[in-house]
């Protein structure tokens, strides 16, 4: 089950981190082409960089917002396309930030210029802070992740700017990007496996197992695949071959309404087969008390499921 509320919040969130950045970027810009700080330049560069990122997701998470029953499955990869390209960037923008500090520090800089590395670090500390309430969410998680980097970076150009010393800002800066460049690989790899479908062996499956056995369906197999920051499950559920098709139609129904109560879970596909033995008659009928108490047993809280079911009124 999608939580479109999260979604709407995260996407202000967004949005008002990226017209929070700019000015402080603005500002850092000016005072860095003033004094020819590569850090201050680098570091308002990084900062278009993120206010870019955060309205692209403010916009992405917007649209996802606004789905329909028509909403194609396929604009979830949008997600993932984005992290992709982000990466991407920010990948080119650390190893171009090295070589930059490298060749280009200047060590005649204000010592009070180091405010402005301070006021981006604790912009980012208070996003960061706000973010933790999603992080189920993978586009929030890696902006998460990408915090703490944008912190450690802060930090270094604020040690940099008051320090002036040549190695000391050298080694700072190469450290951060390492960390950056590993936690950019997991992201990519994630991404790409996210737009290709690769089945995942999520947790959930077998939670999903579980509670749809202890209910009494033949589960032949479950897939799940990532979509972005979501799921799609795709089961295979047996019954025997005489089954009525009404009957047939509220099984795929319930197991669908079951499923749907995990959180992430954007799509539900169900392939009903025929199987060559029938089940017994207690267990050919489904109980609509007992499904109700699904979401409960799944979160561990309700009494355990029993096996046997008295028809259902889908709703």
């Amino acid at each position: 089950m999608l939580h479109l509320e999260g979604l709407r919040s995260v996407s202000k969130i967004f949005f008002v981190t990226s017209l929070a950045i700019i000015p402080v970027s603005v500002v850092e810009l000016f005072y860095g082409v003033e004094y020819n700080s590569s850090i201050l330049i680098a570091d308002s560069l990084h900062g278009f960089i993120d206010a870019s990122s955060a309205l692209l997701f403010s916009i992405l998470l917007k649209i996802i917002y606004r789905r329909t029953h028509k909403f194609p499955w396929g604009l979830y990869n949008l997600e993932s396309l984005a992290i992709l390209g982000i990466s991407t960037i920010i990948a080119v923008f650390s190893i171009n930030f090295v070589f930059s500090t490298i060749k280009n520090v200047s060590l005649d800089i204000p010592s009070w210029l180091s405010i402005l590395t301070m006021s981006s670090g604790f912009v980012t500390i208070i996003v960061y802070i706000i973010e933790r309430k999603f992080s189920w969410i993978s586009l929030v998680k890696a902006d998460m992740s990408h915090s703490k980097v944008d912190f450690g970076m802060e930090l270094a150009g604020t040690i940099g700017i008051v320090v002036d010393y040549y190695w000391l800002t050298v080694s700072i800066t190469v450290a951060i990007v390492a960390f950056i460049m590993i936690d950019t690989i997991r992201q990519v790899k994630e991404a790409i496996y996210s737009i290709i479908g690769v089945n995942c062996n999520c947790p959930v499956k077998d939670r999903i197992y579980t509670i749809l056995t202890s209910y009494g369906f033949h589960i032949k197999n479950i897939y799940t695949r990532k979509l972005g920051s979501f799921l799609m499950i795709y089961i295979v559920v047996g019954l025997p071959s005489n089954v009525k098709l009404r009957d047939a139609y509220k099984v795929r129904k319930t197991i669908k309404r079951i499923v749907n109560s995990f959180d992430g879970v954007a799509i539900v596909d169900i392939k009903i087969v025929p199987e060559k033995h029938k089940y017994r008659e207690k267990e050919s009928v489904i109980d609509v008390s007992k499904v109700r108490t699904a979401s409960k047993d799944i979160k561990g809280g309700g009494s355990k499921p029993t096996t046997t079911f008295n028809g259902i009124e889908g709703k």
